[in-house]
């Protein structure tokens, strides 16, 4: 189970929640039952500090620069919580321009592992972060320029492999001016979604072209696809799900939600929309409030 949020993120039934202090804890929304998670400032990491100033403040330094306007309410994480409860991966980072770490935990660790969204051998086209989808043990990154990184966070405390094969991959179509994400199938495919800003419903599906080996001489380096192979997207989440009738969830489909502004709100609402990959409308589900 995975999901994720701007601020926090839950799994069905599980949330990930920032405290006032410097804490995260995962709550069961259900039974109330809390994880408690190390602080935030306690990452074992050999060239930088994070330091808590009080109020939900915080400071970070490296060796090459200081982020010193950090704040709980900037925080962006991901839950994975597997089947049986018992095994979890929370991945967390100060969602800010120009921030270069992001830190994960397991049940288990100790303290919370840097990632480093840099890389000093100027590899300038794997800096940043676009998005990020938290599969299991796996955690997949979109950088700034498109190129997708392929994580292994099962190993023992402090590691992760990149297995990603060869040169990361760019999920380059000819469509740039839309908006993208990615998104990973139930067999560990990354997929790039591409919408329309001008119509949220109006989706794109692309695959890796499989034909191409150098992709840095492509302008294009992705296939579209027109089905899910009988899946449904949930696109809040960045992974797709078998279809299940008994649930609703119907194949070749994309959830998501998209915020509505009602008259005189200050804070927008969530409605819960389904889309298909055919040329059919939109259904708009009851609206959650956020």
């Amino acid at each position: 189970m995975t999901s994720s949020l701007k601020r926090c993120s839950g799994s069905p039934g599980l949330m990930l929640f920032p405290t006032d202090g410097s804490n995260l804890y995962i709550v069961d929304a259900f039974s109330e039952k809390k994880i408690r998670l190390p602080t935030l400032e306690s990452i074992d990491s050999a060239d930088c500090i994070v330091k808590s100033l009080g109020d939900r403040k915080f400071v970070r330094q490296d060796s090459d620069s200081i982020f010193s306007d950090l704040s709980a309410d900037v925080v962006r994480g991901l839950l994975w919580v597997s089947e049986s409860a018992k095994q979890y991966v929370v991945v967390w980072l100060f969602d800010l321009p120009g921030h270069s770490y992001m830190s994960f935990y397991k049940n288990g660790d100790t303290h919370y592992t840097d990632i480093p969204l840099f890389h000093p051998q100027d590899l300038h086209w794997l800096d940043g972060l676009s998005e990020m989808v938290l599969w299991g043990t796996r955690l997949c990154l979109s950088t700034s320029r498109r190129y997708v990184r392929v994580l292994d966070l099962s190993g023992p405390q402090g590691f992760f492999k990149d297995i990603t094969d060869g040169t990361p991959f760019p999920m380059l179509s000819a469509n740039m001016s839309c908006d993208s994400s990615i998104a990973v199938t139930t067999s560990g495919q990354v997929m790039l979604v591409e919408s329309d800003p001008c119509n949220r419903t109006c989706f794109r599906l692309y695959k890796k072209n499989p034909d191409i080996e150098n992709p840095d001489l492509f302008g294009h380096t992705v296939t579209e696809v027109y089905s899910l192979d009988g899946e449904a997207l949930l696109l809040d989440l960045g992974f797709t799900v078998p279809a299940n009738k008994a649930l609703g969830i119907e194949p070749d489909s994309i959830y998501f939600t998209r915020p509505i502004v009602p008259a005189n709100a200050h804070l927008p609402t969530l409605t819960s929309v389904c889309t298909t990959l055919q040329a059919r409308p939109s259904i708009a589900f009851p609206i959650l409030t956020r």
